[in-house]
């Protein structure tokens, strides 16, 4: 029973409509364990889990990138052990960034729903450019009061193709006495990015890859004992597309040959073997439909003579989507639709949405501090903010992109051309058809059809559409309930109507210089002026708002400062109002950027406006680089790393000049990160400091005194 456990519910990624309680999984005590990164000390020992994938089941050939882990525990802590093949090594250069690129991340918790819960992110150091093993913590502990600051013990040793990582996760953590029998909860994650650059991020793999391990409930239960439970090596999926059914086993290497059945009961549906597939074990093996039957029929699938899964009698998918054709008004009245407005409330202000065929949308949303705006234009994404106009990737497929769409029902396959059933679920008094919705592109959707009325429910986890009323022959949701951090917010309709003229000017993406006019009053340069409108959108880059960055140029100006200093260049956009200033101020600035492509991007930035006379641009750590400068500044703008502002502090103090100021932004949207300088700079009494809100951002700004 232990064995089917662990391979039916621990591996697969498209759930089973069985009830059943999570298992748990027996981690044992092993004691002498040195965290040196070695690993060598460990021997055959361990938990052991030998194959994880990303939450479609994707994975890369076993020599590109190949995860194996192993789980212990011994009177001081919880102890991991992971090997990673992967054959580019490519790490975040900022610790606050490690998660982003090539890691291992680790996340625990007291109990596999806790909320006293924290993680650990590793890089190894395999990546040339960053040669030490480096880790951060993140704390979500709800109350750490009497509990020690987060600590972990973090070793590696980087392999020829690969690297080990090895952590020792002391109790003290959650406040926790080991004992055999004690329960937590267990998470672990690999990003592999080879440096590509394609936009696309890092192949993200986990134990267990259907959730996210962020949530305190997607974690596994882990159990501490004295003995091993068995390895996990396989993964089982069912896949109901629109006139198939496939069962899915991926395995470790080692399972390759064995032999893999599937049977409703005494009778075997299909049987094949488990075969090489890029240096792991795999198997795809269709169903056939029953003669004459409503559902496919029940499916235990059984890998080496142990079952390993079991999958419910679940109904076809196409009849659940000519169901939701004809729910929502049908062919005829759907097709008849080119336009949509929506007009009601969202979080107590009022909303007006509006879309036109085939994929043009906006929504506008009034504030008693400014009108804020989303939409695709039919080639980009775009938001305009309190502070700022921005490009945004994924709109054109984005949940309110699809619900306002008059046609998506038609258009369901052009929306998802790949849609999976998988399982049949109760949500109160309703029964549910759960469908995976594949993209062309972006982020797999979960809808959820109402089995009864064919009607969608929810799209995800969180958006639930409620009160669906007709209008015109076709039924829409008056009110959409969308999960947020603080609860559900909900869009309350009170106006829907189809078929009116929209003007094109409503889905354009608005114009900063034209939504933010007083950013730019005064400013006539004419090589520099259109990168300060365009610039953050056109080429990316993490920038300051434009509101921010004229604050800063009218802050030099009017002091009048001569020697500037920038630690976190970006593409350049906060460093062009910078040196537009210091231009006019007869000044320069010195600008430094950790990223190479960043700086080399920034610089280029600088030559296009006319600027790199003024532009000192310097790539290296901003730390290291400190301690080579001489002289002092009287302007410091700080936009790099949170958590090394009291370091930057201490490091550039004596460099700044009586009445020089140094200033840091984010001051208000990362304030908890920056508690610490934020504290120092209040309590420094040769510092006079106050937080500008020209934005949302905020920029502390610290006047050394006279």
């Amino acid at each position: 029973m232990h064995r089917r456990w662990i391979l039916l519910i621990a591996l697969m990624t498209i759930s089973t409509t069985a009830a059943t309680a999570a298992p748990v999984f027996d981690v044992p005590r092993i004691d002498g364990i040195t965290v040196d990164g070695s690993g060598d000390d460990w021997a055959a020992r361990g938990f052991r889990v030998d194959l994880v994938t990303a939450p479609d089941g994707e994975t890369r050939p076993a020599d590109d990138f190949d995860v194996r882990f192993r789980i212990a525990w011994s009177g001081e802590g919880l102890l991991v052990l992971a090997t990673v093949r992967d054959d580019v090594a490519s790490e975040h250069e900022d610790r606050s960034g490690l998660w982003q690129r090539d890691c291992v991340e680790i996340f625990v918790a007291e109990g596999a729903g806790g909320a006293n819960r924290y993680q650990l992110v590793v890089a190894s150091g395999a990546d040339p450019e960053h040669k030490t093993v480096r880790h951060r913590l993140y704390d979500a502990r709800p109350d750490s009061e009497g509990l020690p600051e987060l600590s972990a013990q973090a070793a590696s040793r980087v392999l020829p193709g690969g690297y080990v990582v090895e952590a020792s996760l002391p109790w003290t953590n959650l406040g926790l006495e080991p004992s055999p029998g004690r329960e937590l909860g267990f998470q672990l994650v690999a990003n592999d990015d080879d440096g590509t650059g394609d936009g696309n991020g890092p192949l993200r793999v986990a134990w267990f890859p259907n959730l996210n391990p962020m949530d305190p409930g997607n974690k596994h239960r882990i159990r501490l004992a004295q003995g091993p439970g068995e390895a996990v090596q396989l993964r089982v999926d069912q896949a109901i597309t629109l006139g198939r059914c496939t069962v899915i086993v991926r395995g470790s290497g080692e399972l390759i040959g064995e032999p893999v059945i599937v049977r409703d009961g005494d009778r075997v549906l299909v049987e094949g073997r488990l075969a090489p597939e890029e240096g792991r074990a795999g198997a795809k093996l269709g169903i056939a439909m029953p003669a004459g039957a409503e559902k496919w029929p029940r499916q235990e699938v059984v890998v080496a003579g142990k079952r390993v899964a079991t999958f419910e009698a679940l109904p076809p998918l196409d009849p659940v989507v000519e169901r939701y054709l004809r729910a929502m008004g049908g062919e005829a009245a759907l097709g008849k639709l080119r336009t949509r407005i929506c007009k009601g409330e969202y979080r107590q202000n009022r909303v007006e949405l509006y879309a036109e065929v085939p994929d043009r949308w906006v929504e506008i949303l009034h504030t008693s501090e400014a009108t804020l705006r989303m939409g695709f234009d039919g080639r980009r994404g775009w938001r305009q903010g309190a502070d700022d106009v921005e490009r945004v990737e994924g709109l054109q497929r984005s949940n309110l992109g699809f619900l306002l769409d008059p046609q998506a029902p038609l258009r369901l396959h052009e929306y998802f051309p790949k849609m999976v059933l998988t399982a049949e679920e109760t949500q109160g008094e309703r029964r549910l058809v759960v469908v995976k919705a594949i993209p062309a592109a972006g982020d797999a959707r979960t809808l959820r059809f109402d089995a009864e009325t064919g009607l969608l429910r929810r799209v995800d986890d969180g958006w639930e559409l409620e009160d669906y009323r007709e209008v015109d022959g076709v039924k829409f949701p008056f009110r959409i309930a969308i999960p947020s951090g603080r609860g559900t917010n909900r869009f309350v309709f009170d106006e829907v109507k189809h078929n009116l003229e929209v003007d094109d000017a409503l889905f354009a993406m608005p114009e900063r210089g034209v939504v933010f006019a007083d950013a730019f009053e005064g400013i006539d340069d004419s090589r520099v002026l259109p990168m300060l409108e365009d610039l953050p959108y056109e080429h990316g880059g993490d920038n300051i708002p434009c509101r921010d960055g004229r604050f800063l140029y009218d802050l030099i100006v009017e002091h009048g400062y001569q020697r500037g200093l920038e630690l976190g260049t970006s593409n350049g956009y906060s460093t062009l109002w910078l040196g537009l200033a210091f231009q006019k101020t007869g000044g320069r600035v010195i600008t430094v950027e950790i990223d190479p492509q960043r700086a080399r991007e920034a610089r280029r930035n600088f030559v296009d406006a006319g600027l790199d006379g003024v532009i000192d641009s310097r790539i290296n750590d901003a730390l290291a680089e400190i301690r080579n400068l001489e002289g002092e500044f009287d302007f410091v703008f700080l936009d790099a790393v949170k958590a090394d502002y009291v370091e930057y502090l201490r490091l550039l103090t004596d460099k700044i000049s009586p009445g020089g100021a140094i200033t840091a932004h984010n001051a208000l949207s990362h304030e908890r990160e920056m508690r610490e300088f934020l504290d120092a700079v209040h309590d420094d009494p040769e510092l006079e400091t106050r937080i500008d809100r020209s934005s949302r951002e905020g920029i502390s700004v610290s006047i050394r005194r006279k």
